[in-house]
């Protein structure tokens, strides 16, 4: 049989039959369906994405040039330079050309430093003035025995004396021949000067500091016992002194030039003022072993 014979029974009944697309296929297709009869809509939405992606960049671009300008013009350091100033692993480059330079500025910060740990009102004695205050009487330049630190301020009101600033100068015989004194200013010097000038019984002169410091001051501790009996034993002195705060022996003791006979005298020592004027109130003029004894404090 020919092809030509063939009919389209033949032709029907050779082929196999169509079957019909799946349900998920069709809904595939039905899905894409308007995405595909419709291109024209999604052409336009990329192109208008990418637009505002390309404006969005050339926009940042611009504003971090124009930050870059104004920093560069207002002197701020930019991010990078401060990162890298503050960065702990930043190389630093040293030279000895500086180093005079950088010495000389920590000494000054040092010194700033220093300056401001002092307190504000911190004593000195650059300020101090030392002076010597003395008899004018002609014959000789001593101070009368009875005198005391209180006379000497007293004397000098306007100076602004204390008990500590008077240290009465005695010779190897425990008489007084003068004052050191010592004045918190120059100008209360001069004051004092006037102040002598006035009444010209007694004269001022200055002094060195090292004079003052290397003085020895009873400060009003010690009595000076006169008229001691030549045999008296430091036992017989401590029993004139029964009673009294007295510091125990041994005691400083010598003799002085007297008439008829030469005067023994007995320097004691006590643990305060309070103790030696208690001592001298209740012993001054008493006996011991019946020969009078009179008694002077020491300043």
């Amino acid at each position: 049989m020919g092809p030509d014979n063939i009919g389209p029974s033949m032709m029907s009944s050779s082929l196999p039959p169509v079957r019909s697309p799946s349900r998920s296929i069709r809904v595939v297709l039905s899905r894409a369906a308007p995405q595909l009869q419709a291109p024209n809509s999604v052409v336009p939405l990329l192109l208008r994405r990418r637009h505002r992606h390309r404006t969005a960049v050339g926009m940042s671009r611009f504003a971090a040039a124009a930050l870059r300008r104004a920093t560069a013009t207002s002197g701020i350091p930019s991010s990078s330079s401060r990162s890298a100033a503050f960065s702990p692993f930043a190389p630093r480059l040293f030279s000895t050309e500086a180093s005079g330079e950088t010495a000389s500025a920590g000494a000054g910060a040092g010194a700033a430093q220093g300056s401001q740990d002092k307190p504000l009102f911190k004593p000195s004695d650059e300020g101090l003035a030392y002076g010597r205050f003395y008899s004018a009487i002609p014959g000789g330049n001593r101070l009368p025995k009875s005198m005391l630190k209180t006379d000497i301020i007293h004397h000098l009101d306007k100076c602004e004396l204390s008990l500590d600033d008077v240290k009465i100068d005695y010779n190897r015989g425990y008489f007084p021949v003068g004052a050191l004194l010592r004045f918190s200013s120059v100008p209360l010097y001069n004051t004092a000067v006037k102040q002598t000038r006035e009444g010209r019984q007694y004269r001022l002169e200055m002094v060195s500091r090292e004079e003052f410091d290397l003085k020895q001051s009873f400060d009003g501790k010690a009595i000076l016992l006169q008229g001691v009996p030549r045999n008296a034993q430091p036992e017989d002195i401590e029993r004139f002194l029964c009673g009294t705060n007295v510091e125990p022996p041994p005691f400083e003791s010598f003799l002085r030039p007297g008439v008829p006979d030469p005067i023994r005298v007995v320097l004691v020592k006590f643990r305060s003022r309070t103790d030696a004027n208690n001592a001298f109130i209740a012993k001054n003029r008493g006996f011991c072993l019946n020969n009078p004894v009179s008694m002077r404090i020491l300043q």
